[in-house]
């Protein structure tokens, strides 16, 4: 009999492996955040991608319309100067005077032609736009309205290249101081020029006029035409790519390589003909130069759009959508916290009760706040469910209890009755045999064997007890059996008054007794050892049918079987616990009773 200390059953776990999963509350938050920001974040590309589509294209399409529209105006000025300049040169009073001023004394080339002033005044009062009228000879300087402050050859030298053909000549800003007896002015003017021919004729007299306009006619021009695109900068170039007309006019005369760098420079030097458009990144900034020269002269129209300045509604529009967005992310937030704590809540308060009476505390109940909705129906079921356990569990329990002690009471009773019955028959036997001569012997080990048996009501014994209602057993058995049993019993002291199920030893004695030593006069040996540690035959299926059948058969005088016994140390002690049977045939066999430590 192997005596062990009692142990709780705990089932061993190994570490698992930690799979992170999303929170209903965090799914929620997530759910509610993408379907909030999701189409704002769509909507806002989608707008934003066409908007600044559509600005660029727009903006090309209207720059390109205005340069056109610019080269137009500019072309139709330009060819107005240039029949004025064809009605002084058509005059023949205007080019008479001119051939007697330049036949003149040169002393007397700068006095004051009343009559010359008078008809170029007449002529010219039409158009507002012109500073002055001159006429350059090799020999001369003539005045014809106003007269220039700086009349030495180096100012008029380039003029006197007009003389070289019949053709109009066209040059570029500068800056012009014209004075008269009176006053005097100073302005940027343009240039045109074109040699005289007598009418008569039609030889070249030598005589180059010159028409200067001024340069802020045609600036005022295009910056009318690009007035209403404040992202737009319009200006003029001539064919060396000096500007004509910008609208810093500190810029003029200077090279277009100053606005729009090297790169840009090369590429409207290089424009031919016709119409050019380029983008330029300059000066840290992104550009779209259109370009077109004009039918008049090589000068070109320049229109520059900055894609940054073109942008900017684009790009307020971004910031609008941005600002949008995260306001529409904070309301998310607030709003995904409050829908999911209003739905995660009750359900992780529904799994703390859980856990509670998974604990066994079957008193827990929901309390629900009449929120009127399916948390609260939930919580009822649950409240129902859990009081259906309580009940159902405190049925079982009495239940079991009750049956726990019938069937222990029916086993001890299956075992005495019968048990007695053979004695009683044994002694009836013994004494009609032998004259009475044992009879005293074995009703005093039956009278003990019944104290130990019956007890005090009790399911166990001491082991101490248990050995003597076994050495009560074997005397009355050698008296019935008629041959003698040796029996050796091993008990350390510290198991003497541990406690055992009473009769669990009875059984496997009889079983070894009925089935081991049949047919043999000898009789056999029982060996019993009990201690705290784990520690001859018959055959080993009949061993396991010993714990499978409850008694003996048919043909058996006794043997209430090992199962009884079996069962009821696992219904007093768990079902850890119980018989083991080894044997072998022909060598022995080793019943093993395992019973939890108890004192």
């Amino acid at each position: 009999m192997n005596l062990e200390p009692e142990a709780p059953l705990r089932r061993r776990v190994w570490p698992p492996i930690r799979i992170w999963k999303s929170s209903m509350r965090a799914k929620w938050m997530l759910l509610l955040f993408l379907f909030s920001l999701t189409p704002l974040v769509v909507m806002g590309i989608i707008s934003f991608s066409i908007s600044r589509s559509t600005i660029n294209e727009k903006a090309t399409e209207y720059s390109e319309h205005l340069l056109d529209q610019t080269a137009d105006n500019l072309d139709t000025r330009l060819g107005i100067y240039k029949e004025m300049m064809m009605q002084v040169l058509g005059n023949a009073e205007i080019v008479s005077m001119l051939r007697k001023l330049s036949d003149a004394d040169p002393a007397q080339y700068d006095l004051d032609s009343l009559s010359l002033t008078t008809k170029l005044s007449t002529i010219v009062a039409i158009n507002q736009d012109v500073q002055s009228i001159s006429f350059i000879s090799d020999r001369h300087y003539i005045k014809g309205i106003y007269r220039w402050s700086e009349r030495s050859e180096k100012e008029s030298r380039p003029f006197l290249r007009t003389l070289d053909d019949g053709d109009f000549h066209w040059y570029p800003t500068r800056y012009g101081t014209y004075v008269d007896s009176l006053n005097s002015q100073s302005t940027y003017v343009f240039s045109l020029a074109k040699q005289l021919y007598k009418i008569s004729d039609g030889s070249p007299l030598g005589i180059a006029a010159v028409l200067d306009i001024r340069e802020d006619v045609i600036k005022e021009l295009v910056s009318k035409a690009a007035s209403n695109n404040r992202d737009l900068q319009s200006f003029i170039v001539d064919g060396g790519g000096r500007l004509v007309s910008y609208p810093d006019s500190a810029m003029i005369g200077r090279s277009v390589s100053e606005v729009l760098g090297e790169r840009g420079y090369a590429q409207i030097a290089g424009a031919g003909a016709g119409e050019l458009k380029f983008p330029l990144k300059y000066g840290g900034d992104k550009l779209i130069v259109n370009v077109k020269k004009l039918a008049t002269n090589d000068w070109m129209v320049v229109n520059v759009i900055s894609k940054s300045a073109l942008y900017q509604d684009s790009d307020r529009l971004l910031q609008i959508i941005l600002l949008i967005a995260l306001f529409c992310i904070a309301f998310s937030i607030i709003a995904a916290i409050v829908l999911a704590g209003s739905i995660t809540k009750p359900i992780l308060k529904m799994i703390r009760l859980m856990k509670r009476v998974m604990d066994g505390e079957l008193s827990t109940r929901y309390q629900t706040k009449r929120r009127y909705d399916e948390f609260d129906e939930l919580g009822g079921n649950f409240n129902a469910m859990v009081a259906r356990i309580d009940e159902l569990l405190n049925a079982v329990y009495v239940e079991q209890d009750q049956k726990r002690v019938a069937e222990l009471k029916a086993l001890q009773a299956q075992i005495n009755p019968h048990f007695l019955y053979n004695t009683l028959d044994i002694i009836k036997w013994t004494a009609l045999i032998q004259k009475a001569n044992h009879a005293a012997e074995m009703v005093s080990l039956l009278s003990r064997l019944l104290r130990i048996s019956l007890g005090k009501g009790e399911e166990t014994v001491t082991v101490e007890e248990e050995i003597e209602h076994v050495r009560c057993y074997l005397g009355i058995q050698q008296f019935r059996f008629n041959f003698n049993i040796e029996t050796s019993v091993e008990m350390a002291d510290e198991v003497r008054l541990l406690r055992t199920p009473k009769l669990i030893l009875q059984p496997p004695i009889e079983n070894a007794i009925l089935h081991a030593f049949e047919g043999r006069e000898s009789g056999g040996r029982i060996e019993i050892a009990c201690a705290r540690e784990p520690g001859g035959g018959m055959d080993p299926k009949a061993a396991q049918r010993m714990l499978e059948q409850p008694g003996g058969g048919k043909d058996k005088p006794g043997g209430i079987g090992l199962a009884n016994v079996d069962e009821r140390i696992k219904l007093i002690c768990g079902q850890g616990y119980g018989i083991r049977i080894q044997s072998e045939l022909g060598v022995g066999t080793r019943i093993q009773i395992r019973l939890p430590l108890m004192t």
